[in-house]
């Protein structure tokens, strides 16, 4: 387990969740009820648990605690739009939508890997592609719809240098700062089972693995010894996978086996394996596995923690350079062999354990030791802050078109919130709320 496994990647997707939880419910069946009027158009409470939906599917950032709330702002504004567009008869080209639509479903097949993964998403969301197809061609639609209302009416927004100075003055708290830029380098030492635990898991696998050369069946002895309970009832069959599916060293040694052969024990963060390839088809291959599991203990971590602490004071006492304790002592082999430089990385990218311990160094500091949990496997760093760049506001003389850019924004918005006050004195307008009961 490498560093760079343990970064934070950004979320490919928000799981998708029960919507707005503790709703009033008839047996099993959401109550219905109208929580805006728009013109002659109702809002209902489903379809702001729609667009709930729909959010958690399109966005990875962490949600607003008041995401229905906003939520149902916004769609009353663009029922307040779209009043607009019927009144002056605007459309949107159908081909456009078409394109729009399909644009995004291409996006999420990319991005899940394939159109099954996509309707597997859709499925445990609560909806049938069917209602997905309809919500985002809706949602596109009337998103087309309000851009081009939008565009028609305020064209290009234009501020002057005086504008832009002035907001750079009055927004100044809210204005970026230039990425903050770390030049790291680390410690890693693993949480491992105590050794005699692990012999005796290798004498008991070892034990299957002399019966199955003696002739008893794999599949039998998968289903009567292995502890992987979702393959053990299948004879430890694990179908057909490619490359990067599985632990690394589990498919190192079952892509080196010829068919029909077993493996010796293959150790993973998981336990010990005995592997047997059954078929190969182009550039997958089909596997049957039995696992024994090396139980661990709250022992294991300790000793762990120990080690890295008695490193990081040694190299405190001056007795050992960082680079040097981790040349010898580091797990991450990849970069023990660079004295434990991995690099540089924006602050933002990594895991909220490795920022807060490293905002409270300096450069040329060491962090505490800090506590990993990647996919049940535990370890502990210490993080030297080599180098610290950006974290600066920007300026206005190096970052002139930014800041101009933003003061284009809220200039457009200012206009577009006394567009739609107007508009809102033409129609009329009844917001219920969410707490609004039939």
């Amino acid at each position: 387990m490498t560093f760079q496994s343990i970064t934070r990647h950004i979320p490919l997707l928000l799981l998708l969740a029960a919507v707005l939880a503790g709703r009033p419910v008839q047996g099993q069946q959401l109550v219905d009820y109208v929580v805006a009027v728009v013109d002659n158009e109702i809002i209902l409470y489903s379809d702001v648990a729609e667009a709930v939906k729909m959010y958690r599917m399109q966005e990875n950032e962490q949600e607003p605690e008041d995401l229905p709330s906003q939520l149902l702002k916004d769609m009353i504004d663009m029922r307040v739009v779209l009043a607009y567009a019927r009144r002056d008869s605007v459309r949107v080209p159908a081909e456009q939508v078409n394109g729009a639509v399909r644009q995004i479903i291409d996006q999420y097949t990319e991005r899940l890997g394939s159109e099954e993964a996509l309707e597997q998403l859709v499925m445990n969301s609560g909806m049938t592609m069917r209602d997905w197809n309809r919500l985002l061609r809706r949602q596109k639609e009337e998103e087309l719809l309000q851009r081009r209302l939008e565009e028609d009416r305020f064209g290009e927004v234009r501020v002057t240098g005086l504008e832009v100075a002035r907001y750079y003055e009055t927004h100044y708290e809210s204005i970026p700062s230039n990425p903050v830029q770390l030049d790291l380098s680390h410690i890693m030492i693993a949480s491992r089972p105590d050794p005699e635990v692990v012999a005796a898991m290798n004498a008991r696998i070892e034990e299957i693995r002399r019966r199955i050369a003696d002739g008893e069946d794999f599949g039998e002895m998968a289903r009567r010894y292995s502890e992987d309970l979702n393959s053990a009832r299948n004879g430890g069959d694990l179908g057909f996978f490619s490359r990067g599916t599985f632990m690394a060293d589990f498919e190192e040694a079952a892509f080196a086996l010829e068919t029909g052969g077993v493996s010796p024990a293959v150790q993973t963060d998981v336990g010990l394996h005995i592997i047997k390839l059954e078929e190969r088809r182009d550039d997958q291959i089909r596997v049957r596995h039995i696992l024994v599991q090396i139980p661990k203990t709250d022992d294991d971590d300790h000793r762990a923690l120990e080690t890295i602490s008695m490193l990081r004071q040694r190299i405190l006492d001056g007795d050992e350079t960082f680079s040097d304790a981790a040349a010898k002592y580091s797990e991450d082999l990849a970069s023990a062999s660079d004295g434990g430089h991995i690099g540089e990385f924006m602050l933002d990218q990594l895991l909220p354990e490795y920022q807060d311990a490293l905002n409270a160094v300096s450069i040329d500091e060491m962090t505490e030791p800090i506590k990993v949990v990647d996919q049940g496997a535990v370890s502990y760093h210490i993080m030297r802050l080599n180098d610290r760049t950006g974290g600066d506001k920007f300026t206005l003389d190096d970052h002139f078109q930014e800041i101009t850019n933003l003061a284009k924004f809220a200039k457009w918005n200012e206009e577009r919130e006394r567009w739609l006050l107007d508009l809102r004195r033409e129609l009329y307008i009844d917001e219920r709320g969410l707490d609004a009961l039939p």
